[in-house]
Order: structure tokens, then sequence, then C-alpha cells
């Protein structure tokens, strides 16, 4: 046993020596390159030659600071800043932020883009400035009432880099932020239970800077940045991204301990997203929307993502590696300084992909769908034939890909299904088994979309010849509320009438509908009439009026001033004979459009490949002799940009 403790203790010193000598090689590249500026850094280190703990923050600050960029020239900056500023002092009465928006945007499209060039933040971080910053953070961690539960490795992550993220201007942010809305945090020292909790003063910080923000999140960055804490701090939009800056920043002006994590792409849809991570007292790590909801509440729940990564200061050493090594590395890679953290998400498995394309040595990627592309989520070397992408989330269809010279994706291997339990299922079309794919929608039904079609439930079409509907035929009753257009087929039973109309008694429907159409019997082709209806909108949707039913765009709808019993029709001046009514359910418009044009494509194994351009003359559009089991794509090329691969299974899309 005791053999075993010394050969134990002997290996742990060999580590700690070899990951010394790790770091020493790190620390001297570092003064190295800081050239000139080496001297301030040298200064700090000597002023804590006494206190070993911080001296290795120092080291740590120094040797992960190459990469780390600021602006050379803030000054260059200011002139825009002050319009903002300018900007948003003029309009602080308009209540409408996205006319807020509006301005800003003209505004920073004014500026264009200002030159300022960066410069690597060894080369100009001051001795006094880097020992403010240690001095004010240890002070934070040491006799903070949130951060005692840090470790010297948490505290380095959660609470000493001198900044939040690249381009943040190198000044007195912890001092000047801490007076930021911090309303009520001090009183969490009156309650035992609560006094040392960070992350009861994470939710109370957080309420406060949503109560004075009201953010307005945007899905895509719209101005030029804007870094100048007391102009950024007025902003009404951002995005998320922008948000989880503000609040790690914030909060760890106050001692509270807090990340930001991302995700590359969402696995169903556009874009990728980030948050903020608190480490509470307990140990348990708690995304939050920074600004926007708190640690504890239900932030993007059953919403699937490949891969997950950690903001850090330090940088990753596998990524250090490929950027020095690759001839290319996409954009989401060239930014070193993350860390994979996939598994405090979900359960994942490691993906293995067998290929004889790509070059040995060499690393691959793989990639998530985008709407338009495929987009790298993660990266691996390829050793032996093979490539191991280390904890992937599952039930994704992902492409492995290599880049070449100039950054032309190649793929590797085909299209894949991560299934649940990690197996691997290619996804391959085959051309010498075809069928016909019958298409309702070219994008899958969001929970946004899944909560408003389900106010045509219960909906009523009904014929009559009195304008009041006093004797009346029911046609039909919805209780199919699929996001896909519809169609009723009339039996030539069903005799003429003057006046047809669509009828919600349910409660909370507000007559929602976006679309009908009546196709007369024998001609086959649509008829209009007078439109007739309940007059008027729902006070919140001025456009909402019962003539947006009939105007052939899927994006508008009826929105009734009546909860229920509102309804929106058709006069034809005389009994009418019609043979078949269309209507689509309020929705995003992704169904099938009468008379847009769509192309239908599948992966042949290393491009999109053609399946033919149809006219949509009904709600679904019919494509004949398709190779089966592939990976397919339908574009819309009259509009729209919301787009999504899928597969066809049972006769039915499976969207991916």
């Amino acid at each position: 046993m005791r053999r075993y403790i010394l050969f134990a203790a002997i290996a742990c010193g060999m580590i700690f020596s070899a990951c010394n000598r790790t770091h020493d090689t790190l620390l001297e590249e570092a003064l190295e390159m800081a050239g000139e500026n080496r001297t301030e850094l040298e200064k700090v280190l000597a002023h804590y030659a006494e206190d070993s703990l911080k001296l290795e923050a120092a080291k740590y600050l120094i040797r992960h600071m190459p990469g780390h960029y600021s602006q050379a020239d803030t000054t260059l900056l200011i002139p825009y800043y002050d319009a903002v500023d300018s900007l948003l002092t003029a309009m602080k009465d308009t209540t409408d932020k996205w006319v807020v928006r509006d301005s800003l945007v003209a505004l920073s499209r004014r500026f264009g883009q200002v030159p300022t060039p960066k410069v690597q933040d060894v080369k100009i971080v001051t001795a006094d400035f880097l020992i403010q910053n240690i001095d004010s953070a240890f002070v934070q961690w040491r006799e903070g009432l949130w951060t005692r539960h840090l470790d010297f490795e948490d505290f380095c992550e959660y609470l000493l880099p001198y900044k939040v993220e690249e381009l943040q201007p190198l000044d007195d942010w912890r001092t000047h932020l801490r007076s930021f809305h911090p309303d009520h945090l001090d009183e969490l020292a009156y309650c035992d239970l609560y006094r040392n909790s960070a992350l009861q003063a994470g939710i109370k910080l957080n309420d406060n800077l949503w109560y004075y923000m009201k953010p307005g999140i945007t899905d895509e960055t719209i101005l030029q940045p804007v870094y100048r804490w007391r102009t950024r701090l007025r902003l009404p939009i951002g995005t998320c991204a922008d948000y989880g800056a503000i609040a790690t920043s914030v909060f760890r002006s106050q001692g509270i301990p807090v990340v930001m994590d991302f995700t590359p792409q969402w696995a169903f849809r556009s874009l990728g997203h980030s948050w903020n991570v608190l480490l509470a007292e307990d140990g348990k790590r708690m995304p939050l929307s920074g600004v926007c909801s708190n640690p504890g509440q239900p932030h993007k729940l059953g919403e699937r993502m490949p891969k997950v990564f950690r903001r850090t200061y330090a940088m990753h050493p596998e990524l250090r590696r490929m950027l020095q090594n690759e001839e290319y590395v996409p954009d989401v890679f060239r930014n070193p300084f993350i860390k994979d953290v996939t598994e405090e998400y979900m359960d994942c498995r490691d993906a293995i992909v067998h290929t004889t394309e790509g070059k040995e040595g060499h690393y691959a990627f793989l990639t998530v769908f985008d709407n338009k592309e495929w987009v790298p989520v993660d990266f691996a070397r390829m050793e032996d034939g093979k490539v191991i992408f280390h904890k992937v989330g599952m039930n994704t269809v992902y492409l492995p890909v290599c880049y070449e010279k100039g950054g032309k994706m190649k793929p590797l291997a085909p299209p894949f299904l991560f299934a649940y339990g990690g197996k691997v299922r290619p996804v391959v079309a085959d051309p010498t088994h075809r069928a016909d794919l019958v298409l309702w929608r070219k994008y899958p039904v969001l929970p946004h979309v899944q909560e408003v079609i389900m106010r045509i439930d219960s909906g009523e079409f009904q014929a009559s010849n009195d304008a009041r509907f006093k004797e009346k035929t029911l046609l039909h009753r919805v209780t199919d509320c699929s996001a896909t257009g519809k169609e009723i087929l009339l039996s030539d039973t069903v005799r003429p009438y003057r006046y047809w109309r669509f009828y919600q008694p349910k409660e909370g429907s507000y007559c929602n509908i976006a679309d009908i159409r009546f196709y007369e019997r024998g001609s086959h082709k649509p008829v209009k009439g007078k439109i007739i209806g309940t007059d008027g909108h729902w006070e919140g949707n001025p456009e909402g009026t019962k003539d947006k039913v009939f105007d052939d765009d899927l994006l508008t709808f009826f929105d009734a001033p009546l909860s229920a019993g509102a309804w929106v029709g058709m006069d034809f001046g005389g009994p009418t004979d019609l043979e078949r009514i269309v209507y689509t359910a309020r929705g995003n418009g992704n169904t099938i459009d009468i008379g847009d044009t769509y192309e239908l494509f599948y992966w042949n194994g290393l491009e999109w490949t053609s399946l033919g351009k149809q006219e949509a003359a009904n709600i679904y559009l019919r494509f004949r002799n398709v190779p089966t089991g592939g990976l397919y794509w339908l574009r819309d090329l009259s509009k729209g940009k919301e787009e999504r691969i899928f597969t066809y299974e049972q006769g039915r899309q499976v969207w991916w």
C-alpha cells in the first residue's frame, strides 16, 4: 500500500512538473511576443514575487494573453459613440424600441465601418492596469459574499480575467459597472440562507438589469459594435451574445461568478445561440439568459444542440495547434479561447467516421445544416483512416467535411443521422429505387407556430342565402390543426349559395385565419366576391382586418376584435356553385403557397442535385421518380428564407 501511495505521489509530481514546464513555455513565449512591452509584464511578476497565489494568477493572465486583442486607437470611435448617445437622448421619450432601432441602424450605416486597427493585448497592457485588475479580483474572491465556493481554477475562469470579450476597452470596468443598478443586493446579507448565495445574488441582479434595460433581442448584429460602457448600456436592442457579454461584465463587477456558453449552430434551425452560466454555491452550473431570464428558469428547453462551448480566457491547446498548422480554419474556430462543455448539457457520445478522403493528421469538421449551407460545429484530427468526434449531440444529421485550399468544403463521407444510443446511420439516396414525394411544407413547425395554428380549431365553414346567416348549412368543422394548407371538397349535392363564410365560435381564437380561396364548380378557377364579416381588428394588430384573408399572402391574417364569434367570408352577389374551398391557418408562411415556384434537391454524396422545379398549383407538391432514402431540401424560389433538410419516411417529411 505504501509503495502504491509513493508511486501515485511521484506520478502526480511528474504531471505537475510537466504542466509547469508547459506553462513556463507559454509564459516565455508571451513575454517574447510582448516585445517592448515585456518590461511592463515583468514588473507584474516582480510585484507579486512574495505572494505565490497572486503570482500564479499573474502568470495565468500573461501565459494566455497572446491572441487577445484590443483597439489600437479608441479615439477613432468616439464620434460614432457620441452620435449614438445623442440619438438615444433625442429619442428618450420614444416608447417603441424598434423605431429607435431603425434610427440606430441608419446612423450606423452613415458612419460605416470605422477603421480601427487592432493590437494584441500582450503588446499594450500596462503593469498598473494588470496589477489593479488582479488585486481587485482577489478582493472579490477573498472578501466577497458570493465567491467563497470558488477554488483557484474556478476563480481564474469565472472572475479573474481583465476583460470579458475581445476589443473591450482596457479600463477599470469592474469599478465602473459595480454601480450599475445593484438594487437590493445588499439586502441578501440579512437572510442567513441567501447572504452567501451566488444564485440568489444572480437572480436579483439579473432582475435589475432586465428592469432597467428592457432588452430587445435581435437575431443578428445590425449595428456597428459599441464598446464604450456608458453608451452600450443605453442601447435598447442587441443579440443574445451582446446581452451575455453585458451580463458577464456586470455580474463579475459584483463578484458573482459567471461565464458565457454558446452553440455554434442549432441542430434543427438557423443561427446559433449564446447564454450565461452561473456557478452556484452548491457547485451547480446554472444557465441563464443574461438580462433576460434568470438561473433556474426554463431556457430553450427541448431545443437540440449539436455541440456546446464555453468562452474562456485560456487558449484551447488543440485549437492553438490547428491554427498554427492548418491552411484554412472556419470562422467559428478561429477564436481559440473556448472549451467543449457539451456533456454538461446533454447525453452525448463519440461519433466515429471512417473515411478515405482528407489528409492524415489534418483536421476534419462536423457540420450541421443552417437552412442554406453546412456549418461547422466540431473538429477532430484524421488518424488511421477515421475521425473521432468526441461528445456529440444525438438525434441530429451531420455531414463530416474537410477544407481545401481557399476554404472550399469537401465532404469526407455521406451525411449521417447520429441516432440515440450513438449509432451512426448514413443517409444515402438510392437512384435504383425511386418513388413519388408529396410535400406540404418547406420548414418544420416550431413552438411559436404551433401555438397560433391551434386558434383555427373548431372553426366552421358555412353557407347561406341569408346575409345574417340565420339559416345556414354547415359544410365543414375544423378538427385537423396541422400547419399545412387544407382542402374541403364539396359534394355536388351542396346547392349554390350567395354567402360563404368562416365562423369561429371558440373562445380565444380571434378568428385567426390567414387565407381562404373559393373555387367555382365547372371552371375549377378561383372566384372572388365582396368581402364580408366582422369589422375591425384586435387592438394590438391594426393590420389584422378581414380583407387580409383574401390578399393571397400567407403571412397576413384576420385578427378579429372579438375573442369568439367573429367571422369572415364573401358575398358573391348571387347563388354560386363551389366545388372546393382551400384554406390556411395563421402561421409563418412555410406551407406550400399556391403560385410560388419551388425546387427540390437531394444530396448526391458530394453536393445538392436538383430534382426539378414546380409552380405550386395546390397546397402540396408532388415530385415524381425521386431517388429514395436520401436527404432532401425544398426551396421556395419566389420568396422567404426559412428552409430545412428532411428525410421522407412512411409518406411524410421528417425534419432535421
